[in-house]
């Protein structure tokens, strides 16, 4: 994290004054920090600040009332950060019986400061993965290991659901022409495919930069130069405007790396350069996707 502390000399004191007013607030077993700051990879402009905190107890009345005056301060502290700070309030009961509904037993989950009441574990393998792994205890007892155990191929899995996300963020930009691109969500949605390969192949987790790195070193081919100069721009905060046929290039790289996931786990599918089609500049990935469905499904 000494890369990431180095760039954002406010971010340490903003997560210490954080933790000390929360754990003064609510009963609290643990603070772990995860995310992008963990893997140092950290940008302002593309990152969440990730803390889960593991409460002794379910969240009571009171303790909703101290939530909001937690929100309250952050907000006074830094703005900047306070806003990308998405915070889980779980209790400890939860980790014990992760897949379950709990009806008497209430967390939360602080993101943009909107509170939402959950009773259920809300993290996901990966998430898991890494808190046992690379998560960092801020504060309290070291619990990683009391975390739910990922399966061994946990991004495996993970990669498989987000394909229905995949195939609806292929009908926007980066993967389509449109007046009104988001070049946030298209910088991380880009740098997603080329690490998404590299946990695949590895069963490991790293930064969206050095995964960018490693696709490049990796897979020599223009591609690998498009996502270093991609990931470049999330480094130093800018947009992707400056990138030349990202369009174009965001195309060839969604079919590269959805053809190379399958490879990679043996699975045998059709060279999807067959199925895609264009039209006047619009891509259409629908058979793509179809296929993908209904290869999936027979696994």
């Amino acid at each position: 994290m000494k890369v990431t502390y180095d760039r954002y000399p406010e971010l340490p004191k903003f997560l210490k004054t954080f933790v000390e007013f929360t754990a003064t607030s609510l009963t609290t077993k643990s603070f772990i920090l995860f995310g992008d700051i963990v893997l140092d990879d950290f940008s302002k402009r593309y990152s969440q600040i990730k803390i889960i905190i593991i409460l002794e107890k379910g969240l009571w009345e009171n303790d909703f009332n101290e939530l909001d005056l937690i929100i309250e301060k952050l907000s006074t502290m830094n703005k900047d950060f306070s806003q990308i700070l998405k915070v889980y309030f779980v209790p400890y009961a939860m980790l014990e019986n992760p897949r379950i509904n709990h009806q008497d037993l209430e967390g939360m989950v602080v993101e943009n400061m909107q509170q939402e009441i959950i009773n259920k574990y809300p993290l996901s393998s990966t998430d898991d993965f890494m808190i046992i792994n690379k998560g960092e205890v801020l504060y309290g007892e070291d619990i990683r290991q009391h975390f739910p155990i990922p399966p061994v191929e946990c991004f495996w899995q993970q990669f498989l659901f987000e394909i229905p996300n995949l195939e609806q963020i292929a009908k926007a930009y980066p993967f389509q022409h449109t007046n009104s691109p988001n070049y946030d969500l298209a910088t991380n949605w880009i740098l997603y495919l080329p690490r998404v390969l590299y946990s695949i192949k590895t069963n490991d987790l790293i930064g969206k930069m050095k995964g960018a790195y490693w696709f490049s070193n990796e897979y020599l081919n223009k591609l690998g130069d498009f996502v270093v100069e991609v990931a470049m721009c999330r480094q130093r905060n800018v947009s992707l405007s400056s990138v030349m046929n990202v369009v174009e290039n965001s195309r060839k790289l969604l079919l590269y790396c959805l053809q190379r996931a399958f490879q990679i786990k043996g699975i045998h599918i059709p060279d999807l350069k067959e199925l895609y089609k264009e039209d006047k500049g619009h891509a259409n990935f629908s058979r793509i996707f179809m296929e993908l469905r209904n290869i999936i499904e027979n696994l």
